[in-house]
């Protein structure tokens, strides 16, 4: 029986140490196996920190970008396109233009990116401009990328003191300006509506004064004036301090109750290429001077894409 018990012992031993060597080697595959994965991690880290620093001559793009273009390359949409196609104003035709549009202004967000591209700011000022075809509407947009027809007249002008505007518009002011005189301002036009030819005498003459380029940071090139619209107009006098008087801040500050906005100020000269003109102000109508006025919104050019152009309604 000792004999028999000795031999069953030294079989249990001998069955406990070949389970503990296969245990042993099971974890030694496991070790070898996360190693590699540790390893491949790191590499992965390391490339990823290369890229976002710039390294490998990817220009300082982040490995997200690279993703981009690696997707863009494959026919696939770019992170870019797949944040904006849910907005409403999203144009599938313009997905190649989003794209350079973005990665040439780096800091802007994709909804930014979508309804300026949407507008024509990705191409080059009076470059490839669209006509448009709705010269009456009270939301035409005109400027920089956008004319109006060759030789365009509004159909209903009148007569406002010494200028011409829109009758909507002009009714909209002379209502402006008795609340004005009620609260002690007095406010007068200087410019109305402006015929092309005559917009085309002063274009040159600036040009001839002070060159193109500095022309056209303040006065806009024939077919893209405001002022031919009927539907803008230059309050009392044409300095950069107006909007520091008196008259100018109760302008600046009230015009939207009467549906205008003021279309040129130091915040979107960037979108407008023009500089700030605290005298220059455009008829849209209550309704829209509102929302424009409460949203907080910057430039027409925005509200036109998201509300015009591309209307839900």
């Amino acid at each position: 029986m000792d004999s028999e018990r000795m031999d069953s012992n030294k079989s249990e031993r001998r069955s406990a140490e070949r389970r503990k060597r296969r245990l042993r080697r099971l974890l030694l595959r496991i070790a070898v196996i996360a190693g590699g994965v540790a390893l491949v991690v790191g590499i992965i880290a390391i490339i990823n920190l290369a890229v976002g620093s710039g390294g490998f001559g990817t220009g300082g793009k982040t490995s997200g970008d690279q993703a981009g273009d690696i997707a863009e390359g494959a026919g696939e949409e770019s992170e870019l396109i797949q944040s904006m196609k849910y907005l409403w104003y999203y144009d599938e035709d313009r997905a190649e233009r989003y794209d350079s549009f973005s990665l040439a202004r780096p800091g802007l967000a994709y909804d930014e990116v979508c309804w300026m591209v949407n507008c024509d700011l990705d191409r080059n000022p009076y470059e490839n401009t669209t006509e448009v075809s709705n010269p009456n509407s009270i939301l035409v947009l005109v400027n920089k990328h956008f004319s109006l027809p060759e030789g365009y007249v509004p159909d209903d002008l009148t007569d406002l003191g010494e200028i011409k505007i829109r009758k909507e518009a002009g009714d909209a002011l002379l209502e402006m300006f008795g609340d004005a005189w009620v609260e002690g301002h007095t406010l007068w036009t200087t410019n109305g509506y402006r015929t092309e030819d005559l917009q085309r005498q002063l274009y040159n003459r600036y040009l001839e004064k002070d060159g193109q380029a500095a022309a056209d940071t303040y006065s806009a090139r024939p077919g893209h004036s405001e002022h031919q619209t009927g539907l803008a107009v230059d309050l009392n006098n044409l300095e950069d301090d107006f909007g520091d008087t008196p008259e100018g801040g109760w302008a600046i500050e009230n015009c939207w109750k009467y549906g205008y906005i003021l279309r040129y100020t130091s915040k979107n000269t960037a979108i407008t290429g023009f500089k700030s003109e605290p005298w220059h102000i455009r008829y849209v109508g209550k309704d829209v001077a509102k929302t424009i006025h409460d949203e907080g919104i910057v430039s027409f050019e925005e509200y036109w894409v998201k509300n015009v152009r591309y209307s839900v309604n």
